[in-house]
Formats: C-alpha cells, sequence, structure tokens
C-alpha cells in the first residue's frame, strides 16, 4: 500500500468524482482509476460501486476511508515533527539530572539559554546517579546530568564542570579548630548522614574515604537521605557529619549553619553530560549540550 494510493482514495471519496481528483492531483484519470483498483486488490474488496451516473462507496469503502484519512495524518504530523526536530531554536528536551546538576547547576544554565532559544522548553526529573545513566540507557530521555561516571556500555560521558566536596559538621566550637590530620578519626567517632545508594556525591566519597582506611562499616550512620539540601540541614541541626558539593553548601556555611572541615585533600569532583552511544539525538538537545559545554 503506497501514499499515493491513499491519497488517490481519499480525493475520489470527497470529491465524489475520478475526473476532479485526477485534476486536482495533476494526474490522468486513468492513473486515479489503477491507484483505486489497486487498492481494491491489495484489501480484497471492493471500495467503490462502479457507475456512469455517481459515485458510491461500499460500506468497506467507507470505513477504509476513516482509516486512509488517519494514515495521511499521521504521515502530515511526522513530517512536521521531525522538520521542528531540524530547528533548533523550538522544540522540547528532556533531561534526567541527578540532584546537585538538577539543584545548583542547571537552573542557571537554563535561564542563559533560555535568553536565546526562548521556544525552547525543558522537562527536568531529579534522581540519583545510576537511575540517570540506566534511564539514558534505556533513552528515556535525551540528555543526562551526572556527578559520577558508572560505567555503562550504552552511555558515553563528557566533563562539562568541576567543583569540591566538602565534610561539613554542625557550627559548633568543637568542630572549628579540626586538624586535616585527624579526619580519619573525626569520621569514625562522629555520626555521619549518609547520602542513598547511587548517589554521584556518594560514589565520590567514598572513594575518598578509602584513601584515609575508613570504611563504610565502621561508621556511625545516624540517617540515610536522597536530597543534598535535606543532608545539610540534617546536619545543621546536629545529627551528624556528611560530605556534600561545595556548590549546595556555600550559602549555609556563610550563614554560619555548618562548619566546613579542612581535610587537606579533597580531590576535585567533576559534573559529566551523559547521552546514549550512537543515538541520533535532535537539533535543539544539539544544540543545548554544545551551549553547556562553552558555558562559563
Amino acid at each position: 500500500m503506497e501514499i499515493k494510493q491513499l491519497e488517490a482514495y481519499v480525493r475520489v471519496y470527497e470529491l465524489r468524482n475520478f475526473s476532479k481528483a485526477a485534476e486536482e492531483m495533476f494526474l490522468s484519470q486513468p492513473s486515479i482509476s489503477a491507484y483505486i483498483n489497486s487498492l481494491e486488490k491489495e484489501l480484497q474488496t471492493q471500495l467503490i460501486y462502479r457507475s456512469t451516473k455517481e459515485f458510491l462507496p461500499t460500506k468497506s469503502g467507507k470505513l477504509f476511508y476513516e482509516y486512509a484519512k488517519e494514515m495521511l495524518s499521521l504521515r502530515d504530523k511526522s513530517i512536521s515533527s521531525l522538520k521542528s526536530l531540524s530547528d533548533c531554536n523550538v522544540g522540547h528536551i528532556d533531561i534526567l539530572a541527578s540532584s546537585v546538576p538538577a539543584q545548583y547547576i542547571l537552573p542557571e544554565i537554563l535561564g542563559a539559554f533560555h535568553k536565546i532559544y526562548p521556544s525552547v522548553t525543558f522537562n527536568i526529573k531529579q534522581t540519583d546517579t545510576s537511575e540517570v545513566v540506566k534511564g539514558i540507557s534505556a533513552h528515556e530521555s535525551e540528555v543526562g546530568f551526572v556527578g559520577a561516571k558508572i560505567k555503562n556500555p550504552k552511555c558515553i560521558y563528557e566533563d562539562f564542570m568541576s567543583e569540591k566536596l566538602v565534610l561539613i559538621a554542625p557550627y559548633e566550637e568543637r568542630f572549628k579548630k579540626i586538624s586535616s590530620n585527624n579526619v580519619a578519626a573525626l569520621l569514625l567517632e562522629e555520626h555521619f548522614v549518609m547520602r542513598e545508594s547511587g548517589s554521584g556525591t556518594r560514589l565520590e566519597y567514598e572513594e575518598y574515604m578509602k584513601s584515609l582506611g575508613v570504611h563504610l562499616d565502621k561508621l556511625k550512620i545516624s540517617a540515610y537521605l536522597n536530597n543534598t539540601q535535606s543532608i545539610i540541614l540534617a546536619v545543621a541541626n546536629g545529627l551528624g557529619l556528611s560530605i556534600v558539593s561545595e556548590l549546595a553548601v556555600k550559602h549555609y556555611i556563610r550563614h554560619k549553619m555548618v562548619v566546613p572541615i579542612d581535610t587537606g585533600c579533597f580531590p576535585a569532583r567533576h559534573f559529566y553530560i551523559v547521552i546514549k552511544k550512537n543515538c541520533a539525538i535532535s537539533a535543539v538537545a544539539d544544540a543545548f549540550i554544545k551551549f553547556v559545554l562553552s558555558y562559563k
């Protein structure tokens, strides 16, 4: 079944005339008749009662007209959608992001991008790093933002910025003069507020703790939380120590709600754009990724 056959049938049905349909489609009347005949042969049913006086669709012909209209409408919608995808000035981008990018990095970048492309809309779902990577590999969203790399053969990563993690404590005098040499002992002595499994932040500080000889099963965990801001507020209210994003905690340090503890050797942590390998993305998503990579 071909599009031209469907178009011919719909025009004949609506105009009730083979000659007028042929004229509108810039075809000969025999060509129109051939299209209809081939349709009837393929469908193994008569669509039109032939008569020299009038056009009469059969019961099957009336039903098939509705399907033919739907198929042509779907064709038109798909063409329209693909055209919009080729235009980076308009469109929609689905994004998966872990908590720090979603809360503290993307809002500023989105605002700057919106000034240039005001017709682009975003749908951002916040989850942990492991779920972001799973979602991208399953093509649930075009673009992901994470704070750690998780091995996945279906995904590729691109570094777009970095920061440092910060060990924080409640704003109490006893935490203000802790030496970096005593950090391992401090982590083992005090309660600790832990991020959920799958968090990029947690993956980063687990490696740091290993370098200090501190094993997670030796920590006195007071709570597991899946939100950076909740963890900071929990620390501020005396629930224990934690390790969080420098971007997320700077406001709370400035307002003396928590104390940053000098660890002496906290490595920089990186943030990554993650996309599905060997998968074409829309023009608008491609423009956004390039914007993020060039954003300062």
